[in-house]
């Protein structure tokens, strides 16, 4: 029984629901018709309207634009020659700088080849004529004969000190110098010394006023010879 209860109450309340929301569907139409418009005309004078044109500078904008586009045109085309022209200019430059580099490496190349051929040719000439002309004998004898010279002019510009002279100081000095092909005078040094300082001195002061002895001769074939020369300083009593 309880069951058939609750059955016709949940019934009760569906049909309750149904006839709400019937009601309230009927309620939403009629304020629907309701709210449209009347169907009046309303006329509407176009006479007395103005409209009002706003005045446009169509010509104005445009021409500024293109002014602007042409300058900046101009300004690149003027920027871009004169970069490509410095650029040409220092390649121009580049150029002939590696060129007289170039000219002057192969003039310096040739003139030393030149140099050597020369100095070569004189030499092996010379060697042949030594060898072909002139006897080992005769290059001695050349040899001794200017190793004499020096010794002359050695002994003509020999000054005894008087000091010396006076303690009867005396000994004998080698002196040994370089002497070039044009007989010019070099690396003066004492090799064995006299043990008195006054001689020593004398001796080397001897070079310094000679400065220049006559030039080595060709038959020798030497650009620079060092000699040892024994200068003596001894007191002569009769």
């Amino acid at each position: 029984m309880e069951n058939k209860k609750t059955l016709f109450v949940i019934f009760i309340l569906v049909l309750s629901i149904h006839f709400y929301l019937f009601n309230q569907l009927k309620l939403n139409k009629e304020e629907v018709f309701a709210a449209k418009p009347s169907s009046s005309k309303v006329q509407i004078n176009l006479k007395n309207i103005i409209i009002q044109k706003e005045e446009v500078d169509v010509l104005e904008k445009p021409i500024e634009k293109t002014v602007e586009t042409k300058v900046n045109k101009k300004l690149i085309q003027t920027n871009s020659k004169n970069t490509i022209k410095k650029v040409e200019k220092v390649e121009k430059a580049e150029k002939k700088e590696t060129l007289k580099k170039e000219k002057t490496a192969k003039y310096n190349e040739e003139i030393f080849k030149e140099n050597v051929l020369e100095q070569i040719s004189k030499k092996i000439v010379k060697t042949k004529v030594v060898e072909k002309l002139i006897p080992v004998e005769t290059l001695k004898a050349i040899e001794n004969k200017y190793f004499q010279k020096i010794q002359e002019l050695i002994e003509e510009n020999k000054k005894y000190p008087k000091i010396a002279k006076r303690l009867n100081q005396s000994g004998e000095i080698y002196l040994n110098f370089t002497i070039y092909k044009n007989g010019q005078i070099s690396n003066i040094k004492i090799t064995k010394s006299s043990n008195f300082r006054r001689l020593n001195k004398a001796a080397v002061e001897i070079m310094s006023e000679i400065e220049k002895f006559d030039p080595i001769p060709d038959e020798l074939n030497k650009d620079i010879w060092n000699i040892t020369v024994p200068i003596v300083y001894k007191i002569n009593r009769s």
